[in-house]
């Protein structure tokens, strides 16, 4: 009776034990990357024009999911989506800081966003 219990009782160790070793191959880190940014000057990204505080947000489980992945928000109504869209990923050098790079057509056209990177990041989000 006893080597019966003791067996049932590693037996029901082994079976909730190994449990996520068996899954952890498909369980997969949601990664989210947030920063507030302040445009001082406006700048166009895609057909939207953006001037004053917001809330910019990369998440990599939409991106896995084939959801759009970046998100821009006001950063007075964090409820209020101004843009998402698909980004696809690049490459960089590390960032010290947040990063926008920009582009001008001409010297008469606003700024352009292309490319966003976060602080620390070593991947760079490009606006497609």
């Amino acid at each position: 009776m006893k080597r019966l219990v003791l067996a049932i009782a590693i037996l029901g160790a082994l079976a909730f034990g190994s449990g996520p070793l068996l899954t952890g191959s498909r369980v997969q880190a949601s990664t989210t990357e947030r920063a507030v940014v302040e445009f001082t000057e406006t700048v166009k990204l895609r057909d939207v024009f953006l001037r004053g505080d917001y809330l910019i947000v990369h998440d990599d489980s939409k991106m896995a999911q084939g959801e759009p992945c970046f998100s821009i928000y006001r950063n007075e109504e964090p409820d209020k989506l101004i843009i998402a869209f698909h980004c696809k990923q690049v490459t960089r050098d590390k960032a010290a800081s947040f990063t926008i790079r920009t582009s001008r057509r001409s010297w008469f056209e606003l700024p352009e966003v292309l490319e966003i990177q976060f602080a620390g990041a070593t991947t760079a989000h490009q606006v497609r």
